[in-house]
């Protein structure tokens, strides 16, 4: 049976134009932190907890005799003496604190901490704020009268706390994404939206939840300590003022002002954006559009400002070929660098059946062995620095890369990108050009295998036989 093959490819290349303290030792290490006053009281749902141990204070943090507090919430408290580590389990959340050390788990995702647990005598002092918060629970803290005030809440009573982000009110519009907001707390995610499909790392601080159970209402929520710093959305229910999906870019840029550059002022950097982009003090919105569609409006990302900077910084220094903004080029660690790989893939597979599912037509199975041949391929290209549908080194072609996996087919498709920052853009990249769309909607491909290696992007579509 005749073979046919489809190769199309895309490029775009970004351009760079930075009380008292005493000495203690704490888990076998020298630590500074200051024993609170007893003055200090702490109050729970209106009711005082007693203590027979004074808070400690380090570097601005208060920390607690683990038990009084939590289990007072309801949470049960263990502690595992092999490894040193506190675990605290209430309802459905788990969080590991190893003693003395910065990185905890919540539900085995790990998080950065400013203060660690420690042991102090015989007794485990846990971060107040951290762990309360993480919980369910909001802390205020009464300067003048010295008092904590913990508030543990229902699921209603957090909904009509955190409706309105600190993010969104300088904007003056209303901002709608499946009523999660940026600056919002991963256990405000779980209870609107329950727990991701699956969590994909990044080299840019935070972790994609993954919400695809629903293609016609697809989101990713990045997730940094524990809270939601960038949103991502193209599905149908999301609104930023009178912009919603399918509006025209016209008229986002009518009503807003739209930037061509963000500029870091801390390494005199700026960085040319090539998408519709509103920057505003604390966030940046970036709008994706369907050039083949009367420019309609199909997506929206949230980004904190600082993470939006990141993602750009971060390429140049880990991912991209070209020069860094600050002068260096720093390897990351092998794995860390394949695991937020691996992640730009199965979002790259997932946006290409958002997209199939909104037109009626069949969703894609992942094509493991044509995942195999097109990592290889961005690999190669990487590393022998070319930008072709036919290898420098070898000479071949899709059809003999997929033989090589003994892919038997009747229909293949090559799409290939290069420079973009992750898999959301060579998506929308790849949208906005004739070919690569026709690849992504073709109505008689039934599997995709997406291989991901820093700044190079491939896609093989397969029929087989």
């Amino acid at each position: 049976m005749k073979k046919a093959v489809n190769v199309f490819l895309c490029v775009l290349f970004l351009l760079s134009l930075r009380p008292g303290e005493a000495m203690a030792v704490v888990g076998g290490n020298y630590s500074h932190f200051a024993f609170a006053q007893n003055e200090i009281r702490i109050f729970l749902n209106g009711q005082e907890i007693f203590m027979d141990t004074a808070p400690v204070i380090e570097a601005g943090r208060t920390l607690v005799p683990a038990r009084f507090v939590l289990e007072a919430m309801g949470a049960v408290v263990e502690w595992n003496d092999s490894t040193s580590t506190v675990f605290v389990k209430m309802d459905e959340k788990t969080i590991e604190l190893p003693i003395g050390n910065r990185t905890v788990r919540i539900n085995g995702s790990p998080l950065r901490l400013d203060v660690p647990a420690r042991l102090i005598g015989n007794r485990t002092f846990i971060p107040l704020r951290f762990v309360t918060e993480n919980l369910g629970a909001e802390v205020y803290w009464d300067a003048v009268g010295r008092t904590i005030y913990l508030q543990l809440l229902s699921l209603e009573e957090v909904l009509i706390r955190q409706e309105y982000s600190p993010y969104y009110r300088d904007l003056k519009v209303e901002v709608e994404t499946y009523g999660i907001a940026l600056g919002d707390t991963a256990q405000r995610v779980i209870l609107l939206l329950g727990e991701p499909a699956r969590k994909d790392a990044t080299i840019y601080g935070y972790t994609w939840w993954i919400y695809n159970r629903d293609m016609l209402n697809y989101l990713q929520v990045g997730i940094k300590d524990g809270k939601v710093m960038t949103i991502y959305s193209c599905g149908g229910e999301w609104n930023f003022g009178t912009i919603t999906r399918g509006s025209r870019l016209f008229e986002l840029e009518e009503g807003f002002s739209t930037s061509d550059v963000l500029y870091v002022d801390s390494i005199w950097t700026a960085y040319k954006l090539h998408l519709p982009t509103l920057i505003f003090n604390n966030m940046v919105a970036t709008f994706y559009y369907d050039a083949h569609d009367q420019d309609k409006i199909t997506a929206v990302r949230l980004e904190d400002r600082e993470v939006a900077v990141d993602r750009y910084v971060l390429f140049f220094k880990h991912r991209s070929s070209g020069g860094s903004s600050t002068g260096k080029k720093e390897p990351l660690p092998a794995q860390i660098m394949r695991d937020a790989e691996a992640g730009d893939e199965r979002q790259i597979f997932d946006l290409v059946n958002a997209e199939r599912a909104r037109r009626g037509l069949p969703v894609l199975n992942w094509h493991g062995p044509a995942a195999l041949a097109a990592l290889g391929h961005s690999t190669e290209m990487f590393i022998h620095d070319y930008f072709s549908h036919y290898s420098e080194v070898t000479g071949k072609a899709l059809d003999q890369r997929l033989d090589d996996q003994r892919i038997v087919f009747t229909f293949a498709a090559e799409n290939i990108a290069r420079g973009q920052l992750d898999g959301i853009e060579v998506h929308h990249g790849l949208m906005n050009s004739y070919g690569h769309r026709e690849n992504i909607l073709h109505k008689n491909v039934r599997s995709l295998g997406v291989g991901v290696y820093r700044e190079c992007y491939t896609q093989n579509f397969v029929t087989e036989r």
